[in-house]
Order: structure tokens, then sequence, then C-alpha cells
């Protein structure tokens, strides 16, 4: 998590691997300042197989649901 809010990394990091720059991450989560957007990005590089490994685990969870319940992902 991001120190003193709700947002997570892992949610800042997906829309980085969207190809969203930190200035635009920074203009959606308007929550967040530009400095904790790069702290979040640093800290998703240094731990980037871990947050990587979590994001596909969500992915998969998702698509899992979403064939139970006869949606496509």
């Amino acid at each position: 998590m991001v120190a003193g809010t709700r947002t997570s990394v892992r949610r800042i990091a997906a829309l980085y691997k969207q190809h969203v720059n930190a200035e635009e991450i920074a203009r959606r989560m308007s929550h967040l300042s530009l400095a904790q957007i790069y702290a979040a990005l640093a800290y998703y590089h240094l731990n980037q197989a871990q947050i990587e490994a979590d994001l596909a685990a969500e992915e998969a969870e998702y698509d899992h649901l979403a064939a139970l319940h006869g949606r496509d992902s």
C-alpha cells in the first residue's frame, strides 16, 4: 500500500504496465502526489517478481470466476 492511503502498489503497477506514465497515474489518482507514484513505482521495480506473481494470481482468479459464471475474460 502507498503510505497513508488505501491505494495498492499493485494498482499503480497495473496502470504502469498498460503504458500509463507517472504523470497520468497522478492525474487519474488525484489523492496521490507524483512523489508517491514514483515511490510506488520504485517499490514495484525492486519487488517486480513478487508483484508480477500477485498480479498473475489475481488475473487467474478473475478468469476462473468469469468461467464459472459463463463470461469471457
